[in-house]
């Protein structure tokens, strides 16, 4: 997307076997974010006054996380990981760096959310004595923006092979994908079609065994011919991609 593949490009199509038949994903935003404390290191007993902590700086970031994700909106969390903690049990760690997974509902969410992070990040910081560096680690995945002329249309193509969707189940999210990135450049699809039962998941040996399975050999070509049939749609009819475009840009201008 960033070198300009997607330019001139009407629709981006795709769909993701799954345990549910929905005609959109709801995929959040999300983001990876380093924390580094810089403390300093001295003997806990030999000179204990003159050692800054950055562990317990980073311990510290934590539990202000764990405060702030009890009022945090729908679609938004925060999971971390201790990537580094120190040498020894005898010395005061003089560095310590956590490793943050973000993600949003939207990318307006994503945003806040990361700007909260920093916030707890230096209030720590300046509570402990320490300093404090806040980096991301690689590129940022966009929520989807479902084009809903177009999964409309896909829907209408797979219902003829006796596959019905549905809308998504209020308040459930699925993950993040760069197909959200794409999503909010270009009209795009990502259905999911179902492989297995409700009561399973994705990307369990259970799901592994399933996409062997005869029941996914039938979904994935009942579904690779209703985006083909959709991709008829946009080429051959011109009020298709109008339509898909205009849907576009007014969830766009609403922030969806």
């Amino acid at each position: 997307m960033e070198a300009g593949l997607f330019e001139g490009v009407d629709a981006a199509l795709m769909f993701h076997p799954g345990v549910y038949d929905w005609r959109w994903a709801p995929l959040t935003a999300s983001a990876q974010i380093r924390v580094g404390f810089h403390g300093r290191s001295a003997h806990p007993t030999g000179n204990p006054t003159e050692g800054i902590d950055a562990l317990g700086a980073l311990i510290q970031l934590f539990n202000a996380l764990g405060v702030l994700h009890k009022r945090l909106p729908a679609g938004s969390h925060v999971q971390g990981i201790v990537t580094d903690g120190g040498r020894a049990t005898n010395i005061v760690p003089e560095y310590a760096e956590g490793l943050f997974g973000l993600r949003g509902g939207t990318t307006a969410a994503l945003e806040e959310l990361v700007e909260e992070l920093r916030t707890c990040a230096r209030g720590v910081a300046l509570a402990t004595g320490t300093t404090v560096e806040v980096t991301g680690v690689g590129g940022r995945y966009e929520h989807f923006r479902d084009n809903d002329v177009l999964s409309g249309l896909f829907a209408g193509h797979l219902e003829r092979a006796g596959i019905g969707m549905a809308e998504p189940v209020p308040g459930v999210y699925l993950g993040s994908s760069d197909i959200g990135n794409v999503s909010t450049r270009v009209p795009a699809i990502h259905p999911f079609v179902a492989i297995m039962g409700a009561d399973g998941s994705d990307h369990t040996p259970e799901f592994a065994e399933a996409a062997a399975g005869p029941r996914a050999r039938r979904v994935v070509l009942a579904a690779a011919e209703a985006l083909a049939c959709t991709a008829v749609d946009v080429l051959l009819r011109p009020e298709v991609p109008e339509r898909a475009w205009d849907r576009f840009r007014e969830k766009a201008a609403a922030g969806l």
